[in-house]
């Protein structure tokens, strides 16, 4: 399947979008996406009732993790194809991966918790200690900073922030070094005609990189395909130890039989970029001065078990503890189980963006633009003005709530007209710290609310009261009619990404090689 861009990141991806699979055939997203979910939950479903656990399907709520770089519409995307795949939206919640990672960690036995050279973390989950989360993934590195608060509860105090660094980028250096081996040609044909042994060559360098030593000497060593050296032979008429002799491998890769051997000390070069990137992130939060005394990093997630990481992340960091729990791959999912029996124990976070709704107010000529002013029921107005109800970078518990009244009317017979129109109310976010309209630089629509005139006619003067509730990790927009107390909520259909970040697309994909 070709790489989805981790969910296309870059792209306003609305309801749908297309995969392409190896054969070029393209296919809903949401269709994949949702079948793969789909047949998770029958399976559960299935093994808990040959198991006769006495429990029922409508008993069950659903957690799904997602990475902490995720923009809101790749996580509006994931909400509804779990609903696609019969999962119903009160019966479902999303988790950010490092998060969950910690809520595992928490909750284990202390000699479950091991440190450098084996010594036992004692304090890392005290009370008022501060830690940095590195949740190491085949496809993201995501990093979360908490701080433990008296209760037990989590408290985020930096925002998410990571990028597509995972174990998928130490696998395309190796896939690099393969098509400087045997050519673009040869390869390109190996993958289309023995997709099979092109996966397991990739398997096996996933499990060897994963438990190669940092010392320099020990060697990597890889069962070659015969369907490739043939290819290879076939294609360029010459062997394969030959071709490495005339290259720049020729000291530190060599093939005997069907045994690729690659040098511990070129392997590790594979690492470099995804290591540099981890470390000029973690040291960027510890400079934020909510992060300054942060005490330790715990490292989760199946690529957080590779030796070459673990040593470059305790190398950097000396003055801090770095630890992983027991079946530290596991974490999330476990962690995932138990932020879903208690969804409060992360009981607040940090605004990435400016979240507010477009509003319109009296127009001043001393700071409002001309070509936003409007006449409305005979008073001047100003059109697209951006009013802010949580800000940049600030700390918010989750279910708080804030409010803003907003005052429609329809008085004269010109506005008479559209009292039959439905009324939207816009929700709208920014990247800049300070926005004044909702049409500036780093300002996107975040989702609407679209309401329907009761009884098919807004009265004259319609009261309301707008929310934007702080919910895990998704945020409820409400409207509440002050003169009929009738409440509609919206989990928000559109919540497009606004992010620019060329980095944040996925890097890799097996079957959609540039070769």
């Amino acid at each position: 399947m070709k790489s989805v861009g981790m969910l296309e990141l870059l792209k306003d991806i609305r309801k749908d979008f297309e995969l392409l699979d190896a054969g070029r055939k393209s296919i809903s997203a949401k269709a994949v996406f949702s079948a793969a979910i789909g047949f998770l939950k029958d399976h559960f479903v299935q093994q808990m009732q040959w198991r006769k656990l006495g429990a029922f399907e409508d008993d069950i709520f659903w957690v799904v993790s997602v990475p902490a770089i995720w923009n809101d519409s790749a996580k509006q995307f994931m909400r509804e194809s779990a609903e696609k795949a019969g999962i119903k939206g009160e019966k479902f919640s999303l988790v950010y991966e490092p998060e969950a990672a910690s809520i595992y960690a928490s909750l284990l036995p202390v000699d479950k918790l091991v440190g450098e050279n084996g010594t036992v973390i004692l304090k890392a989950f005290d009370p008022g200690r501060k830690f940095i989360v590195v949740d190491a993934g085949g496809g993201t590195i995501d990093i979360s900073t908490q701080q433990v608060l008296e209760n037990g509860e989590l408290k985020i105090i930096h925002r998410e922030c990571g990028g597509p660094w995972g174990g998928e980028c130490i696998n395309k250096q190796f896939v690099n070094m393969l098509n400087e081996i045997f050519g673009k040609n040869v390869l390109k044909q190996f993958k289309k005609n023995n997709g099979e042994d092109f996966l397991q060559l990739l398997r096996d360098f996933e499990v060897k990189k994963t438990i190669l030593k940092v010392d320099g000497k020990e060697s990597v060593t890889i069962r070659m395909p015969l369907s490739l050296i043939e290819l290879f032979l076939d294609i360029e008429e010459s062997d394969v130890p030959t071709a490495l002799a005339s290259s720049r491998f020729d000291e530190t890769v060599r093939l005997k039989r069907d045994k690729l051997s690659i040098a511990g000390s070129l392997v590790e070069t594979f690492f470099s970029e995804t290591i540099r990137n981890i470390i000029d992130e973690v040291v960027s939060i510890l400079k934020h001065e909510r992060c300054s005394d942060v005490s330790a990093i715990m490292m989760a997630g199946g690529f957080s078990e590779a030796d070459t990481l673990q040593h470059a992340i305790k190398k950097q960091f000396q003055s801090l503890e770095v630890f992983i729990p027991t079946d530290g791959s596991l974490s999330v999912l476990k962690g995932a189980v138990l932020y879903g029996h208690n969804p409060n124990v992360v009981s607040s976070r940090v605004c990435y963006y400016n979240y507010g709704i477009q509003v319109s107010k009296p127009f001043d000529s001393n700071i409002h633009d001309p070509t936003k002013k409007y006449i409305w029921d005979g008073r001047v107005l100003c059109s697209d003005l951006f009013n802010i109800l949580f800000e940049i970078d600030e700390e918010v518990q989750i279910g708080q709530t804030r409010t803003i009244d907003a005052v429609d009317t329809f008085l004269t017979r010109k506005t008479d007209q559209y009292r039959h129109d439905p009324m939207t109310y816009q929700f709208v976010v920014s990247t800049k710290k300070d926005p004044f309209y909702t049409t500036d630089e780093g300002c996107m629509e975040h989702g609407s609310k679209i309401l329907s005139p009761p009884n098919g006619t807004w009265p004259r003067r319609v009261n309301c009261q707008i929310l934007l509730k702080i919910a895990g990790t998704e945020l409820i927009g409400t409207s509440v009619n002050k003169d009929t107390l009738q409440k509609t909520s919206v989990r928000f259909e559109f919540l497009p990404s606004i992010s620019k970040n060329p980095d944040r697309k996925r890097l890799f994909d097996p079957f959609y090689l540039d070769i």
